[in-house]
C-alpha cells in the first residue's frame, strides 16, 4: 500500500460561518487519516507502544482552496509518506470533493517518533523499512518553514485550558490550538475573510487547568501570527495564517435544498 485514500461525510461542525471546511476540520480529518494509514502499516500507536514509542507531529501546512464544502459532502483524504529522513517522517496529503475531485486542500507535515520513557526523539530506523515513500509526490518543500520576525501584538487574549481542549494523551489537543488562536482575530475580520493557508508549529506541550496566552501579530505581508504561550513564557505553538476576501456569500437556500 503505497498511499491510503479514505471517505469522510462533512458534518455541521466542521464548516465555518462562509460554509467552507474549516482549518480544524482540515486537520482533523489529515491526522485521522495519518492514524488510519499508519494502523494499515502495523505502526499505529497502540502498535508502536508495545516498544515505548510514540508519534508526535511538529509541523504541518495546509493550502486551502476557495471551493464551497457543504454539510453532508464526502469529502476523500489521501495521504501518503513522500521522505524519511534519520529523525523524520513527512506525511503529504490531498484531500477534494468525492463526487467531483474538486481539490479542498493540501499540504505536508513532519512527524517524530518520541521514545516513551525518555521523552526524546528515536531514530526512524525502525520503520523506514515498513513505510512505502513516494519521494516523486512530494507536496512542497520539507525545507523548515520559518516565520517572520514580529514585535507588538495586536491582541492579547487569555484561556484557560478545559477538558474539551485535550486529546486523548491529557494534553491540549493539536488542532485545539487552532481554535484558541482564532480567540484573538476580530469578528469583523472573520465574517468578510477566509483562511487561504496556515502552517503551524508545534513546539511544547500544555495541559489541563493552564493559562495559554494567545498573541495575535500581524506581518509585514499583512498575515497574522498566532503565537501561544504557556504560563512560564515557553511557546507552545505558534500559527502562520494568510487570509483573502470571501467575496459573494453562499445562497442559504441552496445549501438546504442540498441537505
Amino acid at each position: 500500500m503505497n498511499k491510503y485514500t479514505h471517505k469522510y461525510t462533512i458534518t455541521c461542525q466542521d464548516m465555518n460561518k462562509d460554509y467552507r471546511l474549516s482549518p480544524a476540520a482540515v486537520l482533523l480529518y489529515f491526522q485521522e487519516s495519518f492514524a488510519r494509514f499508519m494502523g494499515m502499516l502495523h505502526l499505529a500507536a497502540f502498535d508502536i507502544v508495545k516498544e515505548r514509542k510514540m508519534w508526535i507531529i511538529t509541523e504541518m501546512s495546509a493550502e486551502l482552496s476557495p471551493v464551497d464544502t457543504f454539510w453532508g459532502d464526502d469529502i476523500e483524504v489521501c495521504i501518503w509518506i513522500s521522505e524519511i529522513t534519520p529523525l523524520r517522517v513527512y506525511a503529504d496529503y490531498r484531500i477534494t470533493n468525492a463526487d467531483t475531485d474538486v481539490e479542498i486542500a493540501r499540504g505536508t507535515s513532519c512527524w517524530n517518533l518520541m521514545n516513551a520513557d525518555t521523552r526524546k526523539l528515536d531514530s526512524t530506523d525502525s520503520v523506514v523499512a515498513r513505510i512505502p515513500v513516494l519521494p516523486e509526490m512530494m507536496t512542497e518543500s520539507h525545507k523548515k518553514v520559518r516565520f517572520p520576525k514580529v514585535e507588538t501584538a495586536l491582541k492579547q487574549v487569555t484561556h484557560k485550558v478545559n477538558q474539551l481542549d485535550l486529546d486523548f494523551n491529557g494534553h491540549v489537543n493539536n488542532r485545539s490550538y487552532i481554535s484558541i488562536a482564532m480567540l484573538t482575530v476580530p469578528d469583523e475580520f472573520l465574517t468578510s475573510h477566509r483562511t487561504s493557508r496556515f502552517v503551524i508549529h508545534w513546539l511544547h506541550e500544555s495541559y489541563l487547568g493552564e493559562n495559554l496566552c494567545c498573541y495575535l501579530y500581524k506581518t509585514a505581508d499583512g498575515d497574522y501570527l498566532h503565537r501561544l504561550c504557556r504560563e512560564d513564557g515557553t511557546v507552545a505553538a505558534e500559527i502562520y495564517s494568510v487570509w483573502q476576501p470571501i467575496g459573494s456569500s453562499v445562497d442559504v437556500s441552496q445549501v438546504a435544498k442540498r441537505v
